[in-house]
This record gives structure tokens, sequence and C-alpha cells, in this order.
């Protein structure tokens, strides 16, 4: 499995999953996944086929955080193996989660978790990748908790946009005066080369 999301600053999540196993026989297509169908507008899947691998890409996109739960928690056919729990408290942003990998072996398993925030990382368990990227490899035959911290709120979305319409504005502005003191300029030597006429 690798999952990889992102979130934005109005706290919708985007990303994609990829689940697959060995296919031994020519007839299997990989783990059966479900989706809710209260998530059938925003969640699709198509099949996965690579490397010897069969199995289900599932693309998301701008899941709430109740809804990311539910996804996690039903996408298996085995209940409560991957849970991530986001919570808001003012500008900060946690997870706690776990995945339960107890039920595979350790040969040929390759478990990832990838998450951007839309700000700087504050704690987590996982290892950093850049500012705002945490990866989380797990290991199979264990159970692993998942654990981070992010700071950021709506308003930083708003305020980078709000400098692009000031910045705009004052563009717009300038294009002005420069348009005014060249009309200024261009009648002014009109005004001179008709005196000039009458001279």
């Amino acid at each position: 499995m690798r999952a990889a999301m992102a979130i934005d600053p109005y706290d919708l999540v985007s990303g994609t999953v990829e689940i697959a196993t060995v296919q031994a026989k020519p007839e299997e297509v990989g783990p059966q996944l479900t989706v809710p169908a209260e998530l059938s507008g925003q969640v699709t899947m198509e099949p996965y086929k690579a490397d010897g691998y069969v199995g289900q890409t599932v693309r998301f996109n701008q899941l709430s955080f109740d809804q990311l739960r539910t996804l996690a928690e039903s996408i298996s056919t085995v209940t409560s193996r991957y849970r991530l729990n986001f919570r808001r408290s003012g500008d900060i942003v946690s997870l706690a989660g776990v995945a339960d990998l107890s039920q595979l072996r350790p040969d040929g398993v390759d478990v990832q978790l990838k998450i951007a925030f839309p700000g700087p990382i504050g704690k987590t368990n996982g290892a950093l990748e850049m500012d705002n990227t945490i990866l989380w490899k797990l290991n199979p035959g264990r159970i692993t908790d998942l654990s981070a911290t992010a700071q950021y709120n709506a308003e930083s979305g708003m305020s980078w946009t709000k400098w692009v319409l000031v910045v705009g504005a004052g563009a717009v502005g300038a294009a002005l005066i420069v348009l005014a003191l060249a009309l200024f300029t261009h009648r002014r030597n009109r005004r001179k080369e008709q005196m000039s006429e009458y001279v």
C-alpha cells in the first residue's frame, strides 16, 4: 500500500491510495475494496497492475477530516485496520492514527504513507521530507501509531490572495498614472505646436 495525500488551508484532503498484492494466478485481481456510498461523488477507483502486483488505485478529492476517517476505516475488508483522525484546535491541526499490519508477513510488503500539510510541522513520529511533508514507512507484523501536528489556518490563504489583489491594484494604479502623465505631456506639446503656428 502506498498512500499520498495533501491538505489544503481549508482542511480539505485530496490524494491517491494504491493497494495491491502479488498476482499468483492470472484470474486474481487483488484486494477487494469498498467505498462508502456517500463518498462516491468524491472517490473513484480504477484497476492497478504493475510489476506483478494487482489491485486498486483509489483517488479522492477534497474530503473533510470526517469523510477521510470514514474512507480509511471502511476501504479495507478488515475492519479498523487503518485509522486517521485529524483535529483542529485554533491554528493547530493534529493527526492521531494507527495502522494495524499485524496480520501481514514481513516478506514482500511495502507500506508507505505521505502527508503534505499547508503549514510548518510541529511534532511528528514520521520522517520529515520537507518543511511540510511527512513520510511514514510502516512495518508489517506490527501495529504502528501515527502522530503529527502542523500550524496553519484558512486566513493564511486569504492573506496571500489579498496580497495578489493589492499588487494587481497597485500595478493598475501605476499604469493609470503613467497614462495620465503621457496624456498630459501630449496635450502640452500639442498646445505648444499650436501656439508656434500663430507666431
